[in-house]
């Protein structure tokens, strides 16, 4: 049975996200973050190098579109432009959740449009919740990843979201059930990369030490301090005590940067950070303090709305400004960017010295 509820959600969320107010009111931490300015930097800025090598593609710069959408005929607009951008910039980009397409054939081209415009890296998306609620098994996964011909695959873990649905999946209980639907896809049909992928609530040090042991080959940290999305539910929400749920939730989570430490302090494999990347100093701090590549989401969905060309402008402006914020700390390669000095302080430091005991 076709269920076009899934369907009016995906809309639902892109107008919301586009219209609304649906950021943290608390930030990334990034900020508190310094890196260490080179008065002489002894390189040139013409000659900096961003490009990096993710999942078997080399991108010109450690920056993918975050997967957001699919499943509705403006998400196939909006996927058509993000592909067509991130051709033109040799970047990468992640699918929103597949589902909507795995539940009716029909809305595919939402999601395999992105093939038409793009050979670069493209990310494909599923949830945790549903291997354990509906079944789902590496048959799955391969419809999912033909369906896009992607170069990695993404599991979702969206606790919040759902719990402040109406429509919400709640049982998280089980998710060791995907080390073996790992494995197993890995042997029987393609050896690609596997990707624990948070939606704005970032993962903790136990959370890592989990995915791990799932087999997991990335974790993208999705950390709050962009997207709340309990604030993007309460603009959809008609339930009244739902609602008063989104609203209390709107800035729960583990900040971006917290997370990254987090992360990093457990897991030696990628590390993807996303939330709340809003400029290249924010990349260039992920990158210094642990993470391998950055995703964007919400500023490149309210481009993808006008065109490609607005997303290549976008875009363009984050990796300028990266190069400049290598440049002012002596690094002319994203592997010297990872070992660039820097400082921790405020409430960044105080999460540290509490959780990990070291910066």
């Amino acid at each position: 049975m076709v269920n076009h509820d899934i369907e009016a959600r995906k809309l639902e969320h892109i107008l919301v996200c586009n219209y609304c107010d649906v950021e943290y009111k608390k930030g990334t931490l990034l900020d508190n973050v310094e890196l260490i300015h080179r008065g002489i930097p002894e390189c040139d800025l013409e000659d900096i190098d961003t490009s990096v090598k993710l999942f078997g593609k080399t991108l010109d710069a450690p920056i993918i579109v975050a997967g957001m959408t699919g499943g509705h005929s403006k998400a196939k607009e909006i996927n058509k432009n993000i592909a067509i951008a991130i051709e033109d910039l040799n970047l990468g980009m992640g699918l929103g959740s597949q589902r909507a397409a795995i539940a009716n054939e029909e809305l595919i081209d939402t999601y395999s449009i992105v093939r038409k415009y793009t050979d670069s890296l493209v990310i494909g998306n599923l949830g945790a919740v549903n291997f354990i609620k509906d079944g789902w098994d590496e048959r799955i996964i391969d419809k999912a990843v033909e369906m896009i011909n992607a170069d990695a695959i993404a599991i979702h873990f969206n606790p919040l979201q759902e719990a402040i649905q109406p429509e919400g999946d709640v049982n998280f209980k089980g998710t060791d059930i995907l080390r073996d639907i790992i494995s197993s896809y890995k042997n029987n049909y393609k050896n690609i990369p596997f990707i624990a992928k948070q939606v704005g609530e970032g993962f903790s040090k136990e959370d890592a030490k989990i995915i791990n042991d799932l087999g997991f080959d990335a974790i993208d940290v999705g950390g709050s301090g962009g997207t709340s999305w309990a604030a993007v539910e309460l603009y959809r929400i008609k339930d009244e005590e739902f609602k008063e749920l989104a609203e209390n939730f709107i800035n729960w989570g583990i900040p971006t940067a917290a997370s990254i430490f987090e992360v990093r302090s457990v897991f030696d494999k990628t590390l993807i950070a996303t939330g709340g990347i809003r400029n290249g100093i924010d990349i260039a701090k992920s990158i210094a303090i642990g993470a391998d590549c950055c995703g964007i989401a919400l500023p490149i969905l309210k481009a993808a709305l006008k065109g490609p060309e607005e997303i290549v402008k976008v875009l363009e402006r984050l990796i300028k400004e990266l190069k400049i914020a290598m440049f002012l700390t002596g690094c002319d390669s994203i592997e010297k960017l990872k070992k660039a000095p820097y400082i921790v302080k405020g409430e960044l430091k105080d999460w540290i010295s509490q959780r990990l005991k070291k910066p």
